[in-house]
């Protein structure tokens, strides 16, 4: 039986078919594409306008009328392209224990118009105050911020992806002082919080052929030139000891070499720091295990908001392979123990330097320590 073919009829209706099921495809193809392409447009516009619309605090300015306190941000809009910014929120926030004290505006979101910037706009609002907290107290103002064109005015928890803040911190200027158990002298104080001697990193020995030993007086009640230094070492375990002078201007931010004869003293070390000045970090201990492992320096990283330290970074010099640990031991003015931090170190290579960051993550100022000591095990 012959098979029957398709006729010239049957072929074009499917050929219609086929053209139809084409041109539907294609239609939908395109409508994707479309849409794919107003989707990457959209959201490379929302990716401008979060990388380019910048707020910026310029300056914050706390005072008291009349007894009563007031804090105001001076804010500016600095886009780069014609970006507008709406503020939706000011935060006041307690620096010493990371608590929100207060904040604006007070909406049941939370969030509400509270200025509008255009690019490069200029604009002063009042912000929330803290009567309570004391003189020097750490107070951190956070900022909500969003394009204006982003926010969902009617809802604005809708655009809260979409927010940013900035943040600035002050001491507060005024109110009443916070007791410190050792205040600072009347003038003529330094504060010294990096120590260096320049040693081997093997054997903890000061160099011979140019013993040096290094600090940085990084703060003082005031401007001196011609300041007169003196450093003394002494030995832990051995009877070497050497001293070395040097007159430098005060303060500086640099690390001020002060040549003497202490070359070939090793570690475990005692430090001492001696000025017409009154030197308010006037004893180190550089801790040490001979030709195994030494501290080399000593870091105290603080804060000029608060002069509270931020943390403490150490310089370690490997002799021999093993498991040791490292104690930082803080102490006031009546050599009362401030606090105690340890680190485990291990060795694996020698003859290198390691540096080495403790962060301090409570309330020690750094006009409070004035006795500094490492100790090696």
């Amino acid at each position: 039986m012959k098979k029957k073919g398709l006729t010239v009829v049957e072929v074009a209706v499917i050929a219609s078919l086929t053209l139809i099921l084409g041109l539907f495809l294609m239609g939908i193809s395109a409508g994707l594409f479309f849409n794919t392409t107003l989707d990457l447009t959209e959201e490379t516009d929302r990716n401008i306008q979060l990388l380019r619309g910048i707020l910026f605090i310029e300056n914050v300015k706390y005072s008291e009328i009349n007894g009563e306190e007031y804090a105001y941000l001076y804010l500016r809009n600095i886009a780069k392209q014609y970006i507008d910014l709406t503020v939706v929120r000011v935060e006041l926030i307690i620096s010493r224990n990371n608590t929100l004290y207060d904040s604006i505006p007070d909406t049941p979101t939370g969030f509400g118009n509270l200025t509008k910037l255009k690019t490069g706009e200029k604009k002063i609002i009042e912000s929330p105050i803290c009567p309570s907290c004391m003189k020097g107290e750490v107070l951190i103002y956070r900022v909500w911020y969003i394009s204006s064109d982003m926010y969902n005015v009617e809802n604005p928890l809708m655009s809260i992806n979409d927010m940013l803040y900035v943040e600035a911190k002050i001491a507060k200027p005024i109110g009443a002082e916070m007791s410190l158990k050792c205040p600072l002298p009347r003038d003529n104080w330094v504060i010294v919080d990096y120590v260096d001697p320049v040693t081997g990193a093997m054997f903890g020995r000061i160099s011979s052929l140019d013993p040096v030993i290094s600090i940085r007086p990084s703060l003082a009640s005031t401007q001196a030139n011609d300041v007169s230094f003196t450093i003394t070492v002494r030995e832990i375990e051995g009877a070497g000891s050497g001293s070395g002078s040097a007159t430098l201007n005060i303060p500086t931010i640099r690390l001020e070499r002060i040549r003497g004869v202490y070359g070939g003293l090793q570690t475990p070390m005692k430090i001492f720091v001696y000025s017409d000045w009154n030197i308010i970090q006037k004893e180190w201990v550089l801790g040490g295990i001979p030709e195994k492992i030494h501290v080399s320096s000593v870091f105290l990283q603080w804060s000029r908001v608060d002069r509270t330290l931020e943390g403490i970074m150490l310089e370690l010099g490997y002799g021999e392979v093993g498991s040791y640990t490292v104690t930082i031991i803080l102490k006031d003015c009546e050599q009362d123990v401030i606090q105690t931090f340890s680190l485990p170190i291990s060795v694996d290579k020698i003859n290198e330097f390691e540096v080495k960051f403790i962060p301090v993550s409570t309330q020690i100022r750094i006009d409070q320590v004035y006795f500094v000591e490492t100790i090696v095990v």
